[in-house]
């Protein structure tokens, strides 16, 4: 079996669609694990996946894995913090404010959020709790985000106020300000199998679901944000990404063309 017939195969197995893993970085991906685990072909990987839970979540991990930085596509956050947040405040008033951010990978997007709560929100808004959780099934990930803890690479969308006041520079690295990080917490989660997080005013799931997982997992997944989300809580998609066919009857678009939907009230 070649690797492409054999990522054809298992993008079934893992609910995943094919499309995005006919990039040669996939198939090195797929056969440098190949000489880690000491297997000679990718038939008896195969085998070894259809046997091996664990092997098999490791490779959905390999196949799924997103870059990401500090406000990843400037747009979308501007869009986020001129009007759905706003929409959102004046629409509660005082409480908690929830949002749930799904394969956060390393942190960059729930701390984004944070970041610019800190800078633009939290002074007029004493009377609300801002309170984010950031998701992902790789736990090598999640540790880093915890550490807060970054490269100049991942902050080059960051405004220059913001890393002055917010990061200290150590050596190569940028230390995130434990003030940005206290309002973040991070869990183990995976949003195929594990049951949604309830009470969210905010769901990002931006490079994911939507890009990767088949056209019936996305459903589902889409049907588990919208149990997550109160009445007209807000959702952010990847700007290449589509939601599938079926949205209509959870969502309507508010802002298109940064992919930002809010759900249907219910009458």
């Amino acid at each position: 079996m070649h690797v492409d017939e054999f990522l054809k195969e298992v993008a079934l197995l893992l609910g995943l669609q094919p499309r995005p893993f006919q990039r040669r970085g996939v198939r090195r991906k797929v056969e440098r694990r190949l000489s880690e685990v000491g297997l000679s072909n990718v038939d008896q990987y195969l085998a070894r996946i259809k046997e091996d839970p664990e092997e098999k979540a490791h490779l959905s991990k390999i196949l799924t894995v997103t870059i990401s930085s500090f406000f990843r596509d400037q747009e979308v956050f501007r869009t986020i913090e001129t009007s759905v947040i706003p929409a959102i405040l004046k629409q509660k008033g005082s409480g908690d404010f929830r949002i749930w951010s799904i394969g956060c990978a390393s942190g960059e997007e729930p701390y984004s959020l944070s970041l610019l709560w800190k800078k633009r929100f939290e002074e007029a808004w004493r009377q609300m709790d801002l309170s984010i959780v950031g998701t992902d099934l790789n736990e090598g990930l999640l540790k880093r985000a915890k550490e807060g803890i970054y490269k100049r690479s991942s902050l080059r969308e960051v405004p220059p106020e913001v890393l002055d006041n917010f990061f200290k520079r150590e050596g190569e690295d940028y230390v995130l300000d434990p003030c940005v990080r206290e309002s973040v917490q991070f869990r183990r989660h995976n949003i195929l199998r594990d049951n949604a997080i309830p009470e969210m005013d905010l769901v990002l799931c931006r490079n994911l679901a939507f890009t990767y997982f088949s056209k019936e997992t996305q459903t589902d997944v889409l049907r588990k944000i919208a149990q997550s989300l109160k009445e007209e809580g807000h959702l952010v998609i990847g700007k290449d990404e589509s939601l599938p066919l079926m949205f209509p009857t959870l969502f309507v678009p508010v802002f298109p063309e940064e992919r930002i939907y809010q759900k249907f009230k219910k009458r």
